[in-house]
């Protein structure tokens, strides 16, 4: 039994570190960029390329695409962050970003450049962009 419970234990924690981490707008001031002290371009404070998940609890193919980021990250664990950000609870971040569609996807490096994506993606889908993007593997 013992045994049992201690696998248990070890699945969930292994299933929570590659899940992805919701952000608030003081969290994202703090890990991500604090677009009120410099509002013309990003400065990212993480040292790791971050995906941004603009998505809603009620829309459909943001659902779908939940598992997709969700394996994306566990496929790149170490090399990128993938932050959810609820468009319904963080108004100010989603016309910061001027999201007009969701799901929509944000790849920002560290030099600052983005790019997005707007609507369901595969894995596959999400995997080309994170490679050519971040990593120029073609």
């Amino acid at each position: 039994m013992r045994k049992i419970f201690v696998f248990i234990s070890l699945m969930a924690l292994g299933l929570s570190a590659v899940a992805q981490e919701y952000i608030n707008t003081k969290d994202f001031a703090n890990k991500v960029w604090d677009y009120r002290k410099d509002s013309k371009s990003i400065v990212l404070k993480s040292k790791l390329p971050i995906v941004l998940d603009f998505y809603a609890d009620w829309c459909r193919p943001c659902k779908m695409v939940a598992p997709e980021l969700t394996q994306l990250q566990k496929d790149y664990k170490g090399k990128i962050l993938v932050y959810k950000i609820n468009i319904d609870q963080e108004k100010e971040l989603a016309q910061v970003f001027g999201i007009q569609s969701i799901p929509t996807i944000f790849f920002i490096r560290q030099d600052g450049k983005y790019t997005g994506l707007m609507g369901y993606r595969t894995n596959y889908e999400l995997k080309q962009v994170v490679d050519s993007f971040f990593f120029n593997i073609k």
